[in-house]
């Protein structure tokens, strides 16, 4: 179901929806500075600059700096409470912009990249309020600013999701909980969790805190665009279990025995699942029956965690099936439920005396964030182990297996001899010795090593910040038209001969490929990016190296190219080189000649 944010003010949101910019109906606004637009570009190098073409499906903000007023924002004809919000955003150098929950409770949007650290004011805070009566210097209060920058580049696109609590009011209207961010998710890494705000932000469209209000987007401070607007609009009542009765039973019972040729050695009634109905923590079976209220049509999500053997019916069928799991496992199932009363029956079945008894049950639905149906004491936190950190002070490097998915990849691959090198800097990559390739690169933390490290350890690591895929293939290839890029390294004759660390051990790596030797040096520019030179002794007739591939290449200007849809640019040190963008297998690639020996370009994500 696809409607407008205009729709969503006279229905209800049954489950996420996207929302199409087709038009500004959803909206007001009393300036042009927003219109719909087919794409939109942002040059790096270029102050508050944007560009569009026509069509639908971005909204875009073109603002000239120095105008300020309400009149420049843009407001929705939804009003909201509780909401979860997800969009993609771009921001063009050196804007400004923000999200304003219920047009009171600003999350920012800014070009913060390069940062290596961030503030309230910087993209992903919650900005400060302000309190005019206060002395100077103490005027603004309270901001949040984000756990790490990863703001990204301006003109790339980047993620945000929101969700969010609003205040609560008595029966009389007086505020007894504040607002609170749930979590805010930037470009993949969590920011922020479970801030409470105390009163709305500055800027805010009321001075006091409200039960509904509308999205503000600020369109003042900046030109930018905004696409793939999705909310949850948890205006509804979560669904309720009522008439719990249960059945025990005990001794060595199969989880396959049929329980209706057993007398039960209890039953009662509880007014919360519990496993505490048991008198013993093994060897035993239980079932619980009752009646799930479902206030509203629509699908239901279904999260049960219970020690050994157990499954979940509504009204006799299956939700989750049958299965053994440990009392640390989560098992999850979803149903497209009617508005009204359902049967729900839950079973357990334990024989496994190490395993602590465990039951819990959650559920969301439409309309409705997760709700739990057990006691506090009945259920256990997930299992997880205390975590194996990798810090980078100073230029570190780490070898491991690295997995990785590329695009829409179902499954992810694994890279056996990976070398990560971090920076103190906060950016981070991921080199494959055994193509000669960077695999990975991100901007945070730089590895959790417990996948490595832990009891047996599998010999992985992971990045502990926002990562950008590049790819896995061979940098190297002969240039012959229309033929696949080699994705591995045969008929290259490539042997890699490890690395060599210079005296800040930031590493070069060696191989030879085509009959070459090479050399591959990557370093950080201004804490904002990276920069590889690569050096090919002699190179063969033909040889080419591909800097990148995706779903989409585009010329942003001389030398500078966004890759997969501007998820990260290249840009070219020589610009009188001539690179090619060639189309194959419904890919685009990045080429450039190695008749000189050198390859020099940077990575800016």
């Amino acid at each position: 179901m696809a409607c407008s944010l205009a729709g969503f003010a006279m229905q209800s949101a049954y489950a996420q929806q996207a929302i199409p910019l087709n038009d500004l109906s959803a909206f007001t606004t009393k300036s042009d500075n927003w219109k719909i637009v087919g794409n939109a570009s942002a040059d790096i190098s270029k102050e508050n600059t944007l560009t569009t073409t026509p069509g639908k499906g971005v909204l875009a903000c073109i603002h000239e700096k120095g105008k300020y007023g309400n009149e420049y924002e843009l407001i929705s004809k939804l009003k909201h409470g509780d909401l979860d919000i997800e969009l993609d955003f771009m921001l063009s150098k050196g804007s400004n912009s923000g999200i304003y929950l219920q047009g009171n409770y600003e999350v920012q949007l800014f070009d913060s990249w390069g940062k290596k650290s961030a503030k309230y004011n910087d993209c992903g805070g919650i900005y400060e309020r302000w309190n005019d009566s206060k002395p100077e210097g103490e005027k603004g209060y309270e901001g949040y600013a984000p756990r790490f920058n990863v703001a990204k580049a301006p003109g790339l696109w980047q993620n945000i999701k929101i969700s969010y609590q609003a205040p609560r009011f008595d029966a009389n209207g007086k505020k007894i909980s504040n607002a609170v961010f749930l979590s805010v998710v930037l470009n993949g890494i969590t920011i922020h969790e479970n801030v409470e705000v105390s009163g709305p932000t500055r800027g805010s469209l009321t001075t006091e805190d409200v039960a509904m209000g509308p999205l503000r987007f600020q369109g003042d401070h900046g030109s930018l665009a905004i696409k793939n607007i999705t909310i949850n609009n948890f205006d509804k009542k979560p669904g309720t279990l009522s008439g719990l009765t249960y059945k025990t039973y005990y001794g060595g019972l199969l989880e396959t025995e049929d329980l209706s040729k057993h007398t039960p050695a209890e039953t009662g009634k509880s007014e919360a699942l519990t496993w505490e109905i048991l008198r013993e923590n093994n060897n035993y079976s239980y079932v619980y029956t009752g009646k799930y209220n479902a206030p509203t049509a629509g699908d239901y999500n279904f999260k049960l965690q219970a020690s050994g053997n157990s499954y979940l019916k509504i009204d006799g069928k299956f939700v989750i099936d049958a299965q053994w799991k440990t009392n640390n496992d989560y098992r999850t199932g979803s149903v497209n439920l009617k508005a009204g009363d359902h049967t729900i029956e839950i079973f357990t079945n334990k024989r496994d005396g190490w395993m602590k008894p465990v039951l819990g049950l959650w559920v969301n639905g439409p309309g409705f964030r997760e709700v739990a149906y057990h006691t506090k004491s009945s259920a256990l936190p997930g299992g997880s182990n205390d975590p194996i950190l990798i810090s980078a002070g100073t230029n570190t490097i780490t070898r491991s297996f690295m997995d990785f998915k590329k695009g829409n990849a179902q499954k992810s691959q694994r890279i056996v001899h990976a070398v990560s090198v971090g920076s103190p800097t906060n950016l981070h990559y991921t080199y494959d010795l055994d193509k000669g390739t960077v695999l990975q690169v991100w901007r945070g933390e730089f590895l959790d090593a417990t996948p490595m490290w832990h009891d047996r350890g599998d010999g992985s690591s992971r990045p502990r910040g926002s990562v950008t895929i590049l790819g896995d293939d061979m940098l190297l290839g002969k240039a012959n038209a229309g033929s696949k890029w080699a994705a591995d390294t045969t008929g290259s004759g490539y042997r890699p001969k490890g690395y060599v660390l210079d005296d800040t051990d930031v590493p070069t790596f060696q191989y030879q490929a085509f009959g070459s030797n090479v050399t591959d040096y990557i370093s950080v520019v201004n804490n904002q990016y990276f920069e590889r030179i690569v050096k090919v002794n002699n190179p063969v007739k033909d040889l080419v190296a591909r800097l990148a591939d995706g779903s989409s290449i585009e010329k942003i200007s001389d030398g500078l190219y966004a890759v997969d849809n501007k998820s990260y640019y290249i840009q070219l040190s020589d610009k009188n080189l001539k690179p090619e963008i060639r189309s194959a297998n419904g890919q685009q690639e990045l080429l450039v000649p190695v008749s000189n020996g050198e390859i020099k370009y940077s990575i800016l994500f």
